[in-house]
């Protein structure tokens, strides 16, 4: 009975041992996939930053800064991230390939998506539609277009309709709590993307 209880001592004492070995190890395992999954996700977020940048790239047949800026400085007063605008940017880079031009729908697509509560993809196919084809998408929601296809005459009333019945959307939306919320996740996409770079 002695030996056995010294017997039973013994194996408590490497069951105890072999438990804290575990837990220190799950905890390891943890921390190591919670480090790995922090890596990943940061270059995800570059690597989709650079994707964005590299469509607009394609689509326009130059690098254009001054897109880059706008996009960067649009994500300041908005709840779009630079990323997803650029990536909408280079949409309408297939149709009109003016960057003043391009700015003015950018500004357009923000405050549609905004006004209307659709997603900036969303948004922009219906501007590209309607702004390089003969087709007025966006005649559905009352917004009437007028002018041939890729003028400026379709630019400027294409606008300024938008910006008449939803003028200011974006950046309202980004002086609510959610939209705080949503600029403060931009702010750390874009610390994610530095660190994935």
């Amino acid at each position: 009975a002695k030996k056995a209880g010294k017997d039973l001592k013994g194996i408590g004492a490497g069951a105890a041992s072999m438990a804290k070995s575990v837990g220190i190890a799950a905890v390891a395992y943890v921390g190591a996939r919670g480090l790995i999954s922090a890596i990943q996700g940061s270059i995800d977020a570059f690597a989709k930053q650079e994707l964005a940048q590299k469509k607009l790239e394609t689509a326009l047949g130059r690098t254009s800064n001054a897109l880059l800026d706008q996009a960067r400085a649009l994500q300041q007063v908005s709840m779009f991230g630079d990323e997803d605008i650029i990536m909408m940017q280079s949409m309408l880079a297939s149709f009109v390939k003016g960057e003043d031009q391009i700015k003015k729908l950018t500004v357009a697509t923000l405050d549609l998506s905004a006004g209307m509560g659709i997603d900036l993809k969303g948004a922009g196919d219906l501007i590209a539609k309607t702004i390089g084809s003969t087709t007025n998408a966006m005649s559905r929601y009352g917004i009437e277009v007028t002018g041939a296809v890729g003028s400026s005459e379709r630019l400027e009333t294409l606008t300024g309709n938008i910006a008449r019945l939803f003028g200011g959307q974006a950046k309202a939306q980004a002086e609510t709590m959610m939209g705080s919320m949503e600029q403060m996740k931009n702010a750390i996409g874009d610390t994610a993307e530095a660190f994935g770079k």
